[in-house]
């Protein structure tokens, strides 16, 4: 028996009175349960009984004792029911970490309708472009660019996203339209300084394959909405998420460029949370949402 069925049985015998009525109530041995007492008696060095043939009392290390286990056991029934109801109805502290660009475009517009759903539910959303550690930081559910090579995460698809090469009809006016990728040697591109270097590679086809073109300019920013509004303002070339500036591209207030011979693979946008036999249903319901609302907003690829 475990040290906690050892406080049990004690706290019973307190209640029943005597060690045959606390055998009836859990169903044990007489004898186990006058062995379990002298052991767990033993193991303290104190005595926890004054015992006669005809009666049983609390000694007063042991009136002691039984207060504190009473306790213990009371912690640990509400540790347990409380447990179970998050098992049961999303509820609590949800911690999401999110990049820009998704938060502005997509989320904080649907946020106020999922906490209206689950009104026992709060979110603390963190904006970041860079990788977070999803465990060690206590993330519930992470929402980003491209997937994460980690086996201890689960990553759950929410829409595809295209890097689309654009620039501001102000700068194609002022220095040109590149032909080539190779013209964009001669051009100022605006790169993303975030936690991927080689998102500064652009990639493009040409007959003889796939090609990456090293871009470089004099500005660089951490965040992809704030690459999206420097380009939106004429500072240069930018490869930007048609996630983002697909009503400016719509729109003209920002020109495609190479378009016939960019790279056209597509970059998922994931929900990636801790992988948990027992998972939270506060996470499983948002991540839920979040694909049902990318779903019904007609975004399964972009």
């Amino acid at each position: 028996m475990s040290r906690l069925q050892d406080l049990e049985v004690f706290v019973q015998v307190v209640n029943s009175g005597n060690f045959a009525k606390a055998a009836v109530a859990l169903d044990i041995n007489p004898s186990a349960i006058s062995r379990r007492i002298t052991q767990l008696e033993n193991q303290l060095g104190v005595r926890l009984f004054n015992r006669t043939t005809r009666s049983l009392s609390l000694t007063e290390v042991g009136e002691r004792y039984f207060n504190r286990c009473l306790n213990i056991l009371a912690d640990l029934e509400e540790a347990d029911r409380e447990a179970k109801q998050h098992s049961q109805a999303p509820q609590g502290l949800l911690h999401v970490s999110c990049s820009t660009m998704f938060a502005h475009r997509h989320l904080l517009t649907r946020i106020p309708e999922f906490l209206a759903h689950y009104p026992r539910l709060s979110i603390q959303l963190v904006l970041s472009d860079d990788v977070v550690d999803v465990v060690g930081e206590g993330i519930d559910v992470a929402i980003r660019i491209s997937e994460v090579a980690n086996s201890s995460l689960i990553t759950r698809r929410l829409v595809s996203d295209r890097r689309i090469t654009c620039a501001a009809p102000v700068y194609l006016d002022r220095y040109g339209t590149p032909k080539t990728p190779d013209d964009l040697a001669n051009h100022n591109c605006i790169a993303l300084n975030a936690y991927k270097t080689t998102l500064n590679q652009w990639r493009f086809r040409d007959p003889v394959g796939l090609r990456e073109i090293r871009v470089a300019g004099n500005f660089t920013v951490n965040s992809g909405v704030a690459l999206y509004e420097a380009v939106l303002a004429g500072l240069g070339i930018a490869r930007v998420s048609a996630f983002l500036a697909d009503q400016a591209l719509r729109s003209g207030q920002l020109i495609p460029i190479l378009s016939e011979c960019e790279d056209k693979n597509d970059v998922g946008i994931y929900a990636i949370f801790p992988s948990n036999r027992y998972l939270l249903p506060k996470v499983q319901c948002f991540v839920e949402f979040l694909v049902k609302s990318c779903l019904d907003n007609g975004n399964t690829t972009i």
